[in-house]
């Protein structure tokens, strides 16, 4: 069996195996500093972002504890999206892989309960679910939570954003009082804060530092718009580059989905998802994302949360996010699994000092780049985006020239060739 570092935590030969299969020999920097104090039985408020390990993180520990002899629920894992579920629920079986007697069931809407039920009944120790789901169980008297011992709430603030409080409230009163909760989060908002503040003992905080996951990974460019350009620039970007998988960030559901059809308009396969998607619509833009029927998603923050997709070739900030948080979280979802990412943030002239509290807050190195305009498409109410620059003639944060350099195109800054290789 191959040594890895993980040994560092005491950790059963079973799951030394069970990580070697995987392929994982060194543990992430969320893994290295939530595995021992997991394992120690700790309450734990962690902000990690998605793509950091974190799955493993608490997965690991909970294998660990759970008793196969014992044929109760020892285990709950909340995740907003039936998506995320699922993909929590098969990590969650690959980490049993050599520990034989315990189980695993994911519980999310979209299936049949009938299903679920006889599931049920071959006593799974370990249960990954979305909140309403799991309420639907509680309520039809399906589970029995009387010997949880472990609750993990992965993506906290999502699921707060959700509108998921209540449910959360109902389903941790129906857990004994005495175990550990541990809650995941992308943000440490006031929200998250106080959720953390009325189920957890003494929770130790847990910070992954920004600069490991943006830095390193991603090389990262800013364009300054002008005028009513925005949506024309973006579509020649993604003309000219011809990426096979695009990922655009907006801040509205209502921007999501006007963008999505201009882009279509267009000629480009866009699609759009947020949070007022039904579950059925979620799935089918992702299996088009997937399958590169569609190759341009365009999301908002809360949205994109949960998604597991490798080989995005570039982020696109086509607003500006709200805080550094945002940012990370963003342009985390290019250059993973060792692959160099790309990411462009349009600004406009009053959105300068942001980008520079972005830069300062997370120590990343963003560079100017001036793109090409393409032709003027209409946009939908220009004059209300936050920002708003109406100044076409004033110079650019980078150059003492007026508009026609930003119309020479520059690929220099970053074609394939010149991506440095950098780990994820």
């Amino acid at each position: 069996m191959t040594i890895t570092n993980f040994e560092n935590f005491k950790l059963s030969p079973e799951m030394l195996r069970g990580l070697s299969k995987m392929g994982f020999s060194d543990p992430t920097p969320v893994q290295e500093k939530a595995i021992a104090p997991m394992m120690e039985q700790k309450d734990l408020l962690v902000q990690a972002p998605t793509g950091t390990g974190k799955t493993g993180a608490f997965g690991i520990p909970i294998v660990e504890r759970v008793e196969p002899g014992n044929n109760g629920i020892q285990a709950v894992i909340l995740c907003p999206t039936r998506e995320l579920a699922i993909q929590t629920a098969a990590v969650f079986k690959r980490l049993t892989a050599f520990k034989p007697g315990i189980r695993v069931l994911a519980l999310y809407g979209g299936e049949p309960i009938g299903r679920q039920i006889a599931a049920l009944r071959r006593r799974p120790q370990i249960i990954v679910a979305t909140p309403g789901r799991m309420l639907d169980h509680i309520h039809r008297r399906t589970t029995r939570l009387g010997q949880v011992r472990q609750v993990v709430l992965d993506e906290a603030d999502r699921m707060l954003d959700m509108g998921f409080r209540d449910d959360m409230d109902e389903i941790l009163g129906n857990v004994p009082e005495r175990r550990q909760t541990v809650l995941f989060s992308a943000t440490l908002s006031n929200e998250v804060k106080r959720i953390a503040a009325a189920y957890q003992t003494d929770a130790q905080t847990i910070q992954v530092r920004q600069e490991t996951l943006t830095v390193d990974c991603v090389q990262q460019f800013y364009s300054e718009i002008r005028g009513r350009t925005k949506t024309s620039t973006l579509v020649q970007l993604l003309r000219d580059k011809n990426f096979h998988l695009s990922l655009v960030f907006v801040a509205t559901k209502s921007m999501a989905d006007e963008l999505a059809k201009q882009l279509e308009s267009n000629g480009l396969r866009a699609g759009a998802l947020h949070g007022d998607l039904q579950q059925r619509q979620r799935d089918k833009v992702m299996a088009s994302y997937r399958n590169g029927q569609v190759n341009v998603l365009v999301a908002t923050d809360v949205a994109a949360r949960g998604i597991d997709v490798n080989n995005i070739d570039v982020v696109v900030n086509y607003d500006i996010p709200q805080d550094s948080d945002s940012y990370v979280h963003r342009i985390g979802r290019t250059g993973r699994a060792n692959q160099a990412g790309l990411a462009y943030t349009f600004i406009y002239h009053k959105e300068r000092s942001r980008l520079q509290q972005i830069m300062s807050a997370t120590k990343a190195v963003i560079r100017p780049v001036a793109l090409d305009p393409g032709q003027p498409i209409p946009e939908k109410n220009p004059a209300v985006l936050v920002g708003f620059d109406s100044g076409a003639g004033r110079r650019s944060a980078w150059s003492d020239k007026p508009q026609q350099r930003r119309r020479g195109r520059s690929n220099s800054h970053h074609s394939k060739k010149s991506r440095m290789q950098m780990g994820a």
